[in-house]
């Protein structure tokens, strides 16, 4: 209890991915994205399904995400990706009051950080009921089309909000992304319950996290209710 207290008590800013971070994986909305970031590609690279599917995996592996490597290695306009990608039925994501009241409980600003298009954020936050927590979202389109975990993506998102790092802390699933949190001085909280994604996101270093757990909402609450207690 104290020693999560203490790392905690001077944190100011609270930085959250989105997708499986501030919702859990959700098997409706990976397999539409997914989906529809295949069509894309066969679509724009004029191939077939298997091969398109191939592409996506090794260019976000590479890049972090399949929409850089198609700007750097086929010139492909980003937003035409994202516009197409995330016309997404997001009704499988639920509004979520405990959530709600946890990031209402957290002493500091808010903001949401993440792979995806700005518009899919509000879409996601609107779904959640948690559009009024936050103070800004930093999206792939702020980023210059620079995936997390590229460093200078961080360090730019910090500029944009003024987040000191030393003051801050970062939710994510993926484990490069916690990682790249944590080497620009941000504490850094896993959420690991992405099966999915960590195969491939994983991490050489062990101690690549400060915290983790499959369930923001479970650590949130115990979070503020140890602060209050």
């Amino acid at each position: 209890m104290d020693d999560l207290i203490s790392a905690f008590k001077n944190i100011r800013y609270w930085v959250f991915d989105l997708d499986d971070t501030l919702y859990p994986p959700s098997k409706e909305v990976y397999s539409q994205m997914a989906k529809r970031i295949c069509a894309f590609v066969m679509r724009a690279l004029n191939v077939d399904e298997k091969t398109a599917s191939v592409i996506q995996k090794d260019y976000y592996r590479k890049y972090g995400a399949t929409v850089r490597g198609l700007m750097l290695e086929h010139d492909i306009p980003p937003e035409e990706f994202t516009d197409y990608v995330h016309r997404l039925d997001l009704s499988s994501i639920k509004e979520n009051p405990r959530l709600r009241d946890c990031l209402n409980a957290l002493r500091g600003r808010k903001f949401v950080f993440t792979n995806g298009a700005r518009r899919h954020a509000e879409r996601v936050l609107e779904r959640l009921g948690l559009g009024e927590c936050f103070s800004g979202v930093f999206s792939i389109g702020e980023a210059g089309y620079i995936p997390k975990p590229a460093e200078q993506t961080y360090l730019k998102m910090l500029n944009a909000f003024k987040i000191a790092p030393a003051e801050s802390v970062m939710f994510d699933d993926s484990p490069a992304n916690v990682l790249a949190a944590k080497k620009v001085g941000m504490k850094t909280v896993w959420i690991s319950s992405n099966v999915e994604n960590n195969q491939y996101c994983s991490v050489d270093d062990k101690d690549f996290c400060d915290f983790e757990t499959p369930d923001l909402t479970d650590f949130l609450t115990e979070l503020t209710m140890k602060k209050t207690a």
